[in-house]
């Protein structure tokens, strides 16, 4: 019951101070007693309600992040391969332009033999 203070006193019922008057009766203080618990209770149940809201965003969120982290790593691995395609024609095409060159070279000997 002393949570009724922490929650949000937008949702909570406001407690109402007992007017100054000699000693209570018994029943007052019994009637007081369950005004308050009740108003804890209220307070509780909307705590409760907005945990459990919390609750369910965090796992919405948790969800969204693993489907994006599956999503960067299929980006991931097309970039990989995609480089290592790059890589491979970028060496054909070296390969391609030494035997050009040698080529050129031959027929140029050739030619001034």
């Amino acid at each position: 019951h002393y949570l009724a203070g922490l929650v949000m006193a937008s949702t909570a019922p406001t407690l109402q101070p007992l007017p100054p008057v000699g000693q209570p009766s018994t029943a007052a203080v019994l009637q007081r007693q369950d005004q308050v618990m009740q108003q804890q209770d209220a307070s509780l149940d909307e705590l409760h309600k907005s945990v459990r809201t919390l609750k369910k965003m965090g796992g919405q969120i948790h969800d969204e992040l693993n489907l994006q982290s599956g999503l960067l790593d299929d980006l991931e691995r097309g970039v990989d391969l995609t480089n290592s395609h790059l890589r491979s024609q970028r060496d054909r095409m070296k390969l391609l332009l030494k035997k050009s060159k040698d080529n050129w070279l031959y027929c140029a000997i050739s030619k001034f033999s």
